[in-house]
């Protein structure tokens, strides 16, 4: 069966192919003209915006209906836009355009925000790799000193959110800990991975 071709005066659209459930995304870059550079793929100009998913820390390229706009920054909640998705494809941090990785540290930061339970969670129950390493040792400026000041306040009370572990413990700034930690893995650069499924 020939696939249809979105663009003729009947209004008709290709098929929506691979829409895997990923959730809810942040919007990284848009391209409204599409990015192909062959052009001779059916979808090659309709919008195409760059995003990751908030759950999987993962990139995608979802490919739009003609005439939907988003833009950087925007958070979109994909099982919403069924009917103006056609195709969702993963992608890789390599293939992130400059503009891109440019708002990643925001973008992440921004994540962070809006799954704290997510990371609170991980807070209270991080636990040792080794016998001389700790899953908490992973977050960038967290060392001996700072990891029994962790452990000892949750051993007390488990800590409700972000800002109760920075009042108990004295650890300013943990959504700039957290989301180094989480750029620090999508770079590839560490041997553990918290926060990131390594790629089979």
């Amino acid at each position: 069966m020939k696939r249809q071709v979105d663009g003729s005066k009947k209004g008709k659209r290709f098929p929506p192919r691979n829409k895997q459930g990923i959730g809810k995304v942040l919007v990284l870059d848009y391209y409204p003209q599409g990015k192909s550079l062959s052009r001779k793929s059916a979808e090659a100009f309709n919008p195409l915006a760059v995003v990751i998913s908030i759950n999987r820390l993962q990139f995608f390229d979802i490919i739009l209906s003609r005439g939907k706009n988003v833009k950087a920054g925007q958070t979109i909640e994909t099982s919403a836009l069924k009917s103006d998705i056609f195709k969702i494809n993963k992608i890789g941090f390599n293939e992130l355009s400059d503009s891109a990785v440019d708002i990643l540290p925001e973008i992440i930061k921004e994540i962070v925000i809006l799954s704290e339970s997510r990371f609170t969670n991980f807070l209270n129950h991080a636990r040792p790799l080794t016998t001389q390493m700790h899953q908490l040792q992973l977050l960038p400026g967290i060392g001996n000193k700072r990891l029994w000041q962790i452990i000892e306040a949750r051993r007390k009370t488990p800590f409700k959110n972000l800002n109760d572990f920075t009042e108990r413990t004295g650890i300013s700034d943990p959504i700039g800990l957290f989301s180094n930690r989480i750029l620090q893995e999508i770079r590839g650069d560490e041997k553990y991975q918290l926060f990131i499924k390594k790629p089979k």
